[in-house]
């Protein structure tokens, strides 16, 4: 599997795992990960609905779930009802990523060694492949204008960040440094693209201007950080750090000011995406067990589980606010 995030399916982190081999972190995060790894196989039937288009809710939360039996692309409304599946037969499924507009959905399927880039419509039509390279293509996300997808990649040999249109052309690398790059998720103000990397042997978060190429940390050093997400307005960053447990999630001013841990259970809290309003975030966690996805209001604290099921769910990402 490509990932070192317990909760994580195709697509998070194996390839770190071997780029910071030896250290004291890998050993607990191997061990975290074979944990993540055996869960039980049962499914259980969707909570069904029989919406149509035109009643779509205009907020509404994507997630990954395996509970017909393969990780599937599925939205809910963010108190949990209302469960839709929108991917049908396809490889396992992972990342979705909003368009701004909040109508589209990006995401990965396949394998490992061999994913691409999809797009879908919110009421399920229009699927399209906009990627179809040799190796892996994982963690699309949408520039606010919706004209092109940043995406991470090891088509040439190691993990990088590349750019292409949203209609599949114009490919091009925007960050070529050997080891680990990964996990890109573009700033709402368009000037940025925060990103993962382990080329100091540990993860820490990164930013690139996605026209000139520039890089410049993300963080204070020498915080770690990875997984990051600018809420809506752009002015906080939620990002995972590494615990024994696995992952917390916390919150810090996008000027670098006032960090603050908002989850951090025991458990593994990971891959935080903001609300619209950026009151709550949304994340997933085995604190119950079981992967499911939880959001937390940030200021009070007040967790909620959003799914209650005996296999896998997570990977939330909420819907932008209609424009």
């Amino acid at each position: 599997m490509h990932g070192i995030e317990p909760g994580e399916r195709p697509g998070s982190d194996n390839h770190l795992v071997t780029v910071v081999q030896g250290r004291p972190l890998v050993a607990m995060m191997i061990v975290l990960l074979l944990l993540g790894c055996a869960r039980s196989n049962e499914s259980r039937p969707p909570e069904e609905t029989r919406t149509t288009p035109q009643q779509i809710s205009t907020e509404l939360l994507a997630f990954v779930s395996d509970r017909e039996g393969s990780d599937a692309l599925f939205v809910m409304r963010p108190d949990g009802s209302g469960v839709r599946r929108l991917t049908g037969d396809l490889p396992a499924v992972s990342h979705p990523a909003w368009s701004a507009d909040g109508q589209r959905i990006a995401f990965n399927a396949g394998s490992p060694t061999a994913s691409d880039i999809y797009l879908i419509n919110l009421d399920g039509s229009g699927m399209t492949k906009i990627t179809s390279d040799a190796g892996a293509n994982f963690y699309p996300t949408w520039s606010p204008d919706g004209s092109q997808l940043a995406f991470s990649s090891n088509r040439d040999g190691d993990w990088d960040i590349y750019l292409l249109n949203a209609d599949g052309s114009g490919v091009r690398q925007l960050v070529d440094s050997p080891g680990f790059d990964d996990k890109p998720q573009w700033s709402p103000d368009g000037s940025r693209i925060g990103f993962t990397t382990a080329r100091s042997g540990s993860p820490e978060l990164l930013a690139v201007d996605p026209k000139t190429g520039d890089e410049q940390t993300l963080l204070p050093q020498p915080m770690g950080g990875l997984n990051p997400a600018w809420s809506m307005d752009g002015s906080q960053l939620a990002f995972n750090v590494v615990t024994p447990s696995g992952f917390d999630i916390h919150v810090i001013s996008a000027n670098g000011d006032d960090q603050r841990s908002v989850v951090a259970t025991g458990a593994s809290e990971e891959r935080p995406r903001w609300s619209p309003s950026g009151e709550q975030l949304a994340y997933h966690s085995d604190a119950g067990g079981s992967w499911d996805v939880y959001s937390i209001q940030v200021a009070t604290g007040v967790t909620r589980s959003l799914t209650d099921s005996p296999g896998f769910d997570g990977q939330p990402a909420w819907q932008p606010a209609a424009r």
